[in-house]
């Protein structure tokens, strides 16, 4: 059998468990510079995307399902589990029966410190940018930026957000975190002058007595917007430094929306630009 290649972890009071299962905490994500995500569609994307693991565990009873995706994996980072340790690692209701935890994404993660060249930022020559203020819902932040790489915004700015190192964002993205640009800042208002200083245009989407009606104005090609807090919206000092405040038109019926689905049909609007 396959497995037995590989070093075979059957307490779940082993070392190396106990460390994957810390993982689940931002603290020890942060202090480690390690993150995990589950099942074989982000492996696969994670590898097809040029970064290499720090290691993989996989359920005993499902390595002969993944051979050949093992096959461009260093062996030596390759733990196989009973199925007993594995139940113990697994975040997931239906697992797949393989883990890889994984090394900050340096390349295209990038935090914005306060003596950071924000002329880096002003230079950015993507189609667009997306700007994240406060969205705490790790779901919403990495649906946002799956849409955002689908409609081809693939650099997206955030401040004061879930953590996108979380499971939950790196499933919810679908792999789409491993190739886009992200950038994290504790001033977005700062980041949004530096991005006007190219002559973008930057939107903030919320309710307002001085909103423009999204569709009843020209978006241009570079136009960015502002999606906020799923409850509180953008913050005053993010909105004062917007050239405007862009609302999408709604029934009476509803007050709202998700904030992924906010996003979704702003970047649609980019996209046919």
């Amino acid at each position: 059998m396959v497995w037995r290649f590989f070093m075979f972890i059957e307490s779940r009071t082993n070392e190396r468990i106990k460390n994957v299962i810390k993982l689940r905490d931002r603290s020890s994500r942060e202090e480690n510079r390690l993150f995990f995500f589950e099942g074989v569609h982000l492996l696969e994307e994670y590898l097809r995307n040029g970064h290499i693991p720090h290691s993989i565990f996989i359920c005993k009873d499902s390595i002969n399902d993944y051979t050949e995706l093992l096959s461009k994996v260093d062996q030596n980072k390759i733990f196989t589990v009973s199925s007993e340790v594995f139940q113990k690692i697994s975040t997931e209701k239906a697992p797949q029966g393989i883990l890889t935890v994984a090394f900050f994404l340096n390349d295209n993660v990038v935090t914005l410190n306060d003596d950071y060249d924000y002329n880096i930022i002003t230079n950015i020559n993507d189609s667009s940018i997306m700007f994240l203020d406060s969205i705490r819902d790790n779901g919403n932040i990495g649906t946002i930026i799956r849409t955002a790489a689908a409609l081809g915004v693939t650099c997206a700015i955030s401040s004061d957000c879930a953590d996108i190192y979380s499971n939950k964002t790196i499933r919810a993205s679908m792999g789409a975190i491993f190739w886009s640009r992200l950038y994290i800042t504790n001033n977005l208002s700062k980041v949004i002058s530096s991005v006007q200083k190219s002559g973008r245009r930057v939107f903030a989407s919320a309710l307002g007595k001085t909103s423009l009606t999204l569709g009843e104005f020209e978006i241009k090609k570079g136009d960015c917007f502002v999606v906020g807090n799923e409850g509180n919206g953008i913050c005053e000092s993010v909105i004062s430094v917007c050239d405007n405040i862009v609302k999408i038109p709604m029934t009476n019926s509803t007050e709202s929306l998700n904030a992924s689905a906010a996003a979704a049909i702003l970047l649609w609007q980019i996209r046919t630009k």
